[in-house]
């Protein structure tokens, strides 16, 4: 199992940030690796989505459920895909007027072992990309 820890100051509200986050349908044109993402179901306090990642000769395809505590915190959990197990959660911490600090923590591990020793470490390498990713779309929009 691998786990990716990864954080940044932002000078945007973490309403913002939030906002960034579950606007999944553009990942695609922000999210380095990402190939499509597609929302399957949406309510209140929760998001169902698709998302295609390919990164060198790692393509995969995975759906997550989503559980929102809005302008603070999303919770993802695996649905189906390639993996044993994958969850994560991004945060949100105000840090100041108009600054938050963003947070991501991901846990993986993928369900064959042959696919876990070829493509572990690509996905390691595009979760350690997402903060960044965030961050720049931020600055950017």
């Amino acid at each position: 199992m691998r786990e990716v820890k990864r954080a940044a100051t932002v000078a945007q509200p973490p309403s913002r940030l939030y906002e960034l986050i579950n606007d999944i349908e553009r990942y695609p044109q922000f999210v380095p690796g990402c190939t499509h993402a597609r929302v399957e179901a949406r309510s209140g306090n929760e998001i169902v989505a698709t998302l295609g990642v390919r990164r060198g000769p790692l393509r995969a395809q995975f759906t997550t459920r989503n559980e929102l505590d809005p302008d603070r915190r999303i919770h993802m959990t695996l649905v189906r895909g390639p993996f044993r197990m994958l969850e994560g959660e991004w945060t949100l911490t105000p840090v100041g007027p108009g600054a938050c600090r963003i947070e991501l923590a991901v846990r993986f591990a993928f369900a064959n072992r042959l696919s876990a020793m070829l493509f572990e470490p690509l996905f390691q390498e595009t979760a350690e990309s997402l903060v960044d990713a965030f961050v720049a779309r931020a600055q950017a929009v």
